[in-house]
């Protein structure tokens, strides 16, 4: 079972994806919901993000408080479009299978540590062969930013994930010019719900999504290794 796995690894953590008509068995069985997208699965069905801890260290967030104003200190507004052009220099690429070791490079060089291979170039090309789409904000022939697309036609979803700029290209909104160009082809491609799980201790990536119309789903404590250090997640999520 999910839980003899659990133990017999010695995982801390457990997190379970599924409609809210399954829930019942996981609370009965000491998980307990961290986040929930409405209308996740097309019944329609909420989406609930159920978690069993094995440890009471991580559990506790060591930062919770700098994460809940991270999240009440974003202004609450309409969705406001991505402003304007790409500076002058940029553009925007979708990418294909020849583009991904340039991919691997640039998310090794920003990323200290990932929750999975995206410095492996063999790895991003499975990934695209699996409705993920990769884009990149270009400066003189090289990644600048860069974003994936991760669709799952059968729920109609589609995850915004993988956003990554370079330091010294930050603080010119091109992650929000990648994400509107992400939810216009995810839209094309007949996704009804986009979401993603963002870095909870970032104000900058946090609110990119509320300013493009994204609602706050709930956060997963202490939930990926990602730059060096286990970090909690925030949900969030929009209908296309």
């Amino acid at each position: 079972s999910l839980m003899s796995l659990a133990r017999e690894h010695h995982y801390s953590k457990i997190v379970a994806k599924v409609p809210s008509r399954s829930g019942n068995p996981f609370l009965e069985a000491g998980f307990i919901e961290e986040a929930r997208i409405p209308r996740f699965f097309p019944e329609p069905d909420d989406g609930l993000f159920l978690s069993r801890f094995f440890s009471a260290t991580r559990r506790d967030e060591q930062n919770s408080r700098t994460y809940d104003q991270i999240v009440s200190r974003i202004p609450v507004r309409r969705e406001e479009p991505a402003v304007g052009s790409l500076p002058p220099g940029y553009s925007i690429h979708s990418c294909s299978a020849r583009d991904a070791d340039d991919l691997a490079r640039f998310y090794a060089a920003v990323f200290s540590s990932y929750p999975f291979p995206i410095h492996d170039a063999a790895h991003i090309r499975t990934m695209m062969g699996h409705a993920t789409r990769f884009y990149a904000v270009i400066h003189n022939k090289d990644p600048a930013a860069a974003a994936s697309a991760e669709m799952d036609p059968t729920t109609g979803t589609v995850e915004m994930t993988d956003f990554a700029t370079s330091p010294g290209h930050r603080g010119r909104g091109l992650a929000r010019r990648l994400l509107s160009v992400m939810e216009d082809a995810a839209r094309d491609q007949g996704m009804r719900v986009a979401y993603t799980i963002a870095r909870a201790g970032s104000p900058a990536m946090n609110a990119v999504f509320a300013r493009a119309g994204y609602c706050f789903g709930g956060r997963l404590a202490n939930n990926t290794h990602i730059g060096g250090s286990l970090e909690s997640m925030n949900v969030w999520y929009k209908d296309l």
